[in-house]
């Protein structure tokens, strides 16, 4: 059975390295993906790239995926923090990917209490946050801690992308 893959991304400005190289990869891969956003409409990325949302946040059933990977960009904050939607696909999700500005993001889910992660940390408030959410901050460019894998940023996509390929299989 083929693996399916959950990718959560910003209407507007999801940074698109952290998209398109790990949606290229998944697909050459062979895994199902599936896009999903605020509203199901076109999507378009910081330097602007454009793709559909097959989905909305609210529509999603997690159960039917078998990984969800959030994207990060300069607007995925804009839209997501505090959004209920996307804090309930990640708690309720088996496995989970995020890169970026996401993790912190998704922290206050409580989905790092306890866990190594890393991301985008440009001055220390990031960091700050993840500790004052009950996550233990890792200075690495990717961390693997149980089912949850974090990075950076863009400029890991791709070896972020191999080390969430690893884990599908």
């Amino acid at each position: 059975m083929m693996a399916k893959v959950l990718m959560v991304i910003a209407n507007n400005g999801f940074q698109d390295y952290e998209f398109w190289i790990p949606f290229d990869m998944l697909n050459e891969a062979w895994v199902k993906v599936v896009i999903a956003a605020g509203k199901k409409w076109e999507c378009v990325g910081v330097f602007g790239s454009k793709t559909i949302a097959d989905k909305e946040l609210d529509k999603v059933n997690w159960l039917e995926y078998d990984m969800v990977l959030f994207i990060g960009g300069g607007w995925a904050y804009s839209q997501y923090f505090h959004d209920k939607e996307y804090l309930r696909i990640a708690k309720e999700s088996k496995k989970i990917w995020a890169i970026c500005i996401t993790p912190m993001i998704l922290s206050e889910s409580g989905l790092f209490n306890g866990k190594n992660v890393t991301w985008w940390n440009q001055n220390g408030v990031q960091k700050k946050f993840i500790q004052d959410n009950w996550g233990f901050w890792v200075d690495k460019d990717v961390v693997v801690s149980g089912n949850i894998v974090t990075a950076t940023g863009p400029d890991v996509a791709e070896e972020f992308a191999r080390k969430c390929l690893e884990l599908v299989n």
